[in-house]
């Protein structure tokens, strides 16, 4: 959140002069020392995702003085007041919230947590201050799933005093510049969760033996590590080319060091192109990411048997249980899947943002030289596209949205991973590649549209792909060949 809060007044100061108190808090929010905590306090009880139900207010009341044009950080010109039912980072420096102003529509304000006071004397001023707080009482703890070292409240705003962030009235277009990187911070964390519970889990097959077998080479356990390295490699290209272009949209092209889009990374989106694909791919991954990440984990936790089930705080370095239980916030924080998939739909549904959604995809499926992927990716994106064109009423295309943006992230992993086969030449990620795309394996849920992601006659055939499977299942998962002469059964033979 404090990440996200400095996005935001990064992009607020641009136009703001040098006195403006905004510039001291990006300093502090970004400082390595005595550095600010920012929190984001947005969900009431009427409301939950559903912000424009929102019950608090801010009304103008500025100071009858203030320190110099603009007043300092504690000296906002509104008074806000209200409930928020889920308020994470309790004991920040300052907390951006959603209020409604006397037009009845929702504004963007930041408030510190605590203000300086005069310390009470009998008889004269003493010149001492103290904190005190800024309207902010807490009404009881959270009681959570997961995430318990994290405060978690429900707070009573008695005239809050705060700044206007953003213009009036246009509070959650504002907030969105921060949604940018909480859902990204989202989605890394549970991709490393994920990765840390393979690692436990992985670890444990090395070390296991059942039937007198070695449990890593187990043929089933094989195909499991295999379809999650899969599944994680298809992922964490989504992931991090989305953190990529949240980077170029907030600092630009390194054009001045002979880089562009066509000669760099032919999967990056143009300058005119980017900033609406940001906005659906970051949805879109958050929401993918997460739920993916959640039901692998469990997968991990399974293939540990009973050690897996098992919440030892003394032995972190075993406890899937506890990761599982963090990362499923994951999952709720900065939207459902639900609240998601339906911003994703309505965003690429709007105006002409899937005109240039379809126009960057094209292009780089185009540049994919591998032929049987360049078509069952067009094809893929020629049927997802024309669910999205189709002239029927908004809330039936959103009826498939979970379906829509799953076959989104499939179809853009599915252009990145050939693009990482293409550039690199490696034997392995030729293989991801071929079978997240041609073998429909990528395994990102049950919600894909399946005459997107599973058409007819663009796999392979079945000798192709079951020639060397074992060895290359054991390629994905551990790195390395089947060893010779160590052909496990996973099985006990029964003696007659």
């Amino acid at each position: 959140m404090t990440s996200g809060a400095s996005r935001l007044f990064q992009h607020q100061t641009r136009s703001l002069p040098p006195s403006h108190p905004f510039h001291t808090i990006y300093k502090h929010l970004i400082a390595r020392e005595n550095n600010w905590i920012s929190a984001q306090w947005m969900t009431e009880r009427p409301g939950g995702s559903d912000v424009h139900n929102s019950e608090t207010v801010a009304t103008y009341s500025p100071l009858p003085t203030k320190t110099g044009e603009h007043g300092t950080v504690e000296e906002g010109d509104y008074l806000v007041s209200g409930f928020k039912w889920f308020c994470s980072a309790t004991d920040c420096d300052i907390a951006l919230m959603l209020a409604k102003t006397e037009t009845g529509k929702l504004s963007l304000f930041v408030a510190p947590t605590k203000l300086t006071a005069a310390e009470p004397s009998a008889q004269a001023p003493s010149g001492k201050t103290r904190n005190v707080t800024n309207g902010i009482r807490i009404h009881r703890l959270k009681t959570k799933m997961g995430t318990k070292e994290l405060p978690t409240a429900e707070l009573e705003l008695r005239r809050v005093r705060a700044h206007l962030v953003g213009p009036l009235d246009r509070g959650i277009p504002t907030i969105a510049t921060l949604l940018n990187v909480t859902r990204t911070h989202n989605f890394v964390t549970a991709l490393s969760c994920w990765r840390r519970s393979m690692g436990i889990a992985k670890a444990f097959a090395r070390a296991r033996t059942t039937i007198e077998q070695p449990l890593w080479l187990f043929p089933m356990h094989l195909r499991l590590f295999a379809a999650m390295e899969l599944r994680f490699h298809g992922l964490l290209h989504l992931a991090f080319f989305t953190t990529a272009c949240l980077s170029f949209v907030d600092n630009g092209y390194p054009v001045s060091q002979g880089w562009s889009a066509s000669n760099a990374y032919a999967s990056l989106p143009e300058k005119d192109e980017i900033v609406v694909v940001l906005r659906a791919l970051t949805a879109t991954t958050k929401a993918v990411v997460c739920k993916t990440s959640n039901s692998a984990m469990q997968e991990c936790q399974e293939a540990m048997g009973g050690v897996g089930y098992m919440d030892e705080p003394d032995e972190p370095e075993w406890n899937i249980s506890r990761l599982m239980r963090d990362t499923a916030a994951n999952m709720t924080w900065e939207g459902t899947t639900n609240v998601l998939a339906s911003e994703v739909v309505r965003h690429l549904v709007k105006g002409g943002n899937l005109d240039l959604v379809s126009r960057w995809l094209m292009r780089v499926i185009g540049e994919i030289e591998d032929e049987a992927m360049n078509a069952a990716l067009q094809a893929a994106w020629s049927v997802l596209e024309g669910k999205l064109r189709a002239e029927k009423d908004l809330g039936d295309v959103l009826a498939e949205g979970r379906e829509i943006m799953f076959s989104f992230a499939w179809t853009v992993s599915g252009v990145l991973l050939a693009h990482d086969a293409q550039r690199d030449g490696d034997e392995i990620a030729g293989e991801v590649a071929r079978r997240w795309v041609l073998d429909a394996e990528g395994g990102v849920g049950e919600f894909v549209l399946r005459d997107v992601v599973y058409r007819e006659g663009k796999r392979r055939a079945g000798a192709e792909i079951d020639t060397g499977r074992a060895n290359w299942d054991c390629r994905l998962a551990w790195g390395t060949d089947l060893p010779e002469g160590e052909r496990v059964k996973g099985y006990r033979e029964m003696k007659l």
